[in-house]
């Protein structure tokens, strides 16, 4: 995707609950983030898995008209896991965190939002997803009946940011897990800067010209938020990252953490030396420890 292509955009104020929001069109690194975002979906439609044969039976696939989801070991009731996936994923990549928790006892429902994995093709916003997350919380809770006391929302990178607002929003909830997440939009790593195979990335002039004019940093910090969210957290909080993460960073992660610390909610924040960006096994094996914790 070419910048011209960007620069057709036209600015305008919309309405938000938080105050005025800007759609940042003289800002060319949100430009291009809402290029990302749109094609990091259609990535995921291509990494869809097969059910591993560990879930084999355990798996309900569940169809609403945007969105669908994975109710995984649906006869349980009182420990659940609200998943939430990260970009470029589908919720089929994440097989390995849901065999360990239902292992012990754990239903798990993951979101698979709309334009991702086996959705139909949709443009992608922010408050999409957020409603998105909405909508299959709304399906969790009042048609399967889940109470929020007995629900733990986990958030892997995007899907963490969208975490951290939920929770922030539905304080109910028994508990927030956040792997890797998004702080800030101008807390990127380099490697979603740079790395051409993550799709049109961010060039690196415009992010230098972002971070050096206030009101572009501003702007662009008005978007995925984390740390902002984390102001309002009443949920308990866990925190886990590696330092060699170059998707997101150990710097907004320890903004992240201070948030959380200030405002009464963090209960353990984890580093790991090595995983990078994904969830791998020793992510998964912490989080199976600290479910296992909450739920005790």
């Amino acid at each position: 995707m070419q910048i011209s292509e960007i620069n057709n955009t036209r600015s305008m104020p919309v309405s938000h609950k938080g105050g005025m929001k800007y759609l940042n069109t003289f800002n060319p690194i949100a430009r291009y983030l809402d290029i990302y975002f749109n094609q990091a979906a259609k990535v995921s439609t291509n990494r869809i898995e097969p059910i591993s044969p560990r879930l084999s039976g355990a798996v309900d696939v569940i169809r609403l008209k945007n969105i669908s989801m994975w109710d995984i070991n649906p006869s349980n009731s009182n420990k659940y896991v609200f998943f939430l996936h990260g970009i470029s994923q589908n919720v089929s990549n994440y097989q390995h965190l849901y065999e360990a928790a239902v292992k012990k006892g754990k239903g798990v429902f993951a979101v698979e939002y709309r334009g991702y994995g086996i959705n139909d093709a949709a443009k992608i916003s922010e408050d999409k997803l957020k409603k998105d997350v909405d909508d299959a919380y709304k399906y969790l809770t009042d048609k399967k009946g889940i109470k929020p006391e007995n629900i733990t929302v986990i958030g892997h990178s995007m899907g963490g940011a969208l975490a951290a607002d939920f929770a922030s929003r539905h304080k109910d909830v028994k508990s927030l897990i956040l792997i890797a997440p998004l702080s800030k939009m101008s807390y990127l790593g380099e490697k979603f800067i740079k790395n051409k195979k993550l799709g049109p990335g961010v060039p690196e002039k415009i992010q230098n010209l972002t971070n050096k004019i206030k009101l572009l940093k501003t702007l662009l910090d008005l978007r995925f938020n984390s740390v902002k969210k984390m102001k309002k957290m009443q949920v308990p909080t866990y925190i886990l990252q590696s330092k060699n993460d170059t998707v997101t960073t150990v710097n907004g992660t320890r903004q992240l953490i201070k948030t959380a610390r200030r405002q009464g909610v963090l209960k353990s924040f984890m580093y790991f030396h090595t995983g990078g960006h994904k969830l791998d096994s020793k992510k998964v094996a912490a989080i199976s420890d600290i479910l296992d914790k909450i739920y005790t």
